[in-house]
């Protein structure tokens, strides 16, 4: 009975840290990409408003492509 008990705690361990790890590993990579995403969308921000004021794009193309962007 101890053995069963002793295994169930085990377990129930393991699983709690690779949760955590799970968790710790996924926020990291979040902290570590989000500024480079937040950068790529400045720059492509920057490239729709040359290309707009070049008369490239008309608004409406403008305004399409900046919300495809999130912004």
């Amino acid at each position: 009975m101890e053995h069963a008990v002793a295994w169930i705690v085990g377990l129930t361990l393991f699983f709690g840290l690779v949760v955590a790890l799970f968790f710790v590993i996924t926020r990291g990579a979040r902290a570590i990409l989000g500024p480079r995403r937040r950068l790529e969308e400045e720059l492509g921000l920057e490239v729709l408003r040359t290309r707009l004021a070049r008369g490239e794009i008309s608004q409406a193309e403008f305004e399409q492509a900046k919300r495809a962007l999130g912004g």
